[in-house]
């Protein structure tokens, strides 16, 4: 069978990603596969996402958050998850909106408002990842959380991260290929054992703490 031929503009962005050491160079890449992209693959992307029970259950009822009360969340129990995940957002010098504002979510929703919406809620919940799981910000802890994110719900953007930082590796620093294997395939464990995070309201569990959250759900 053949295969299907890249899109020139999208192979220029492939390249020009793997050639770029800045953590967010996969944005764009993503954002042309979104556009680019073989039809058939993104059809793909868009059954694994919508065909998992916990599609199913959001789905039931669409929940959003609104922007969180960084203040507020200051304000509870040290070791709550309201309190750790407002600690993460100012230790890290974090927008609370910005991913809530995220390019990546139109884009879905021009495929279907049931994947826009699945879309938007993971954008909602990816600082909140970082948070669950103890991944940090560096590149290798969003490689981690990535990883995680993909082993629980397959998306483009993620599966762009995973797939591309090997192979620039590779290219480019082979030296550096044990360290970014060992980041993809713990997130990717984790993400497989522990039990799923998206369809959780965890904007209704700011004061529960977060170790007994982490030991519930399988991310201790």
């Amino acid at each position: 069978m053949k295969s299907p031929e890249l899109d020139p503009e999208l192979a220029q962005s492939l390249l020009e990603s793997l050639a770029n050491w800045d953590p967010r160079a996969s944005v764009p890449l993503a954002l042309d596969y979104m556009r680019l992209g073989d039809e058939a693959a993104l059809a793909g992307f868009d059954a694994l996402a919508l065909g998992t029970p916990q599609a199913e259950a959001m789905l039931k009822d669409r929940y959003l958050s609104p922007s969180p009360d960084i203040e507020k969340l200051l304000g509870l129990p040290a070791g709550s998850l309201g309190r750790e995940f407002a600690r993460y957002l100012v230790d890290n010098d974090l927008d609370a909106n910005l991913l809530r504002e995220s390019a990546f979510i139109g884009a879905h929703r021009a495929r279907g408002d049931e994947v826009g919406y699945l879309a938007e809620r993971g954008f909602q919940l990816h600082d909140l990842f970082h948070v669950l799981t103890g991944f940090d910000t560096t590149p290798l802890g969003e490689v981690r959380v990535v990883s995680f994110t993909v082993a629980q719900t397959p998306a483009p953007y993620p599966a762009m991260i995973i797939a591309t930082r090997p192979l620039q590796m590779v290219l480019y620093k082979p030296e550096l290929l044990p360290v970014v294997m060992d980041a993809i395939t713990e997130g990717w464990a984790l993400g497989r054992r522990a039990r799923s995070l998206m369809a959780v309201h965890w904007e209704e569990y700011w004061e529960s703490p977060l170790a007994e959250l982490r030991e519930e759900y399988g991310l201790a």
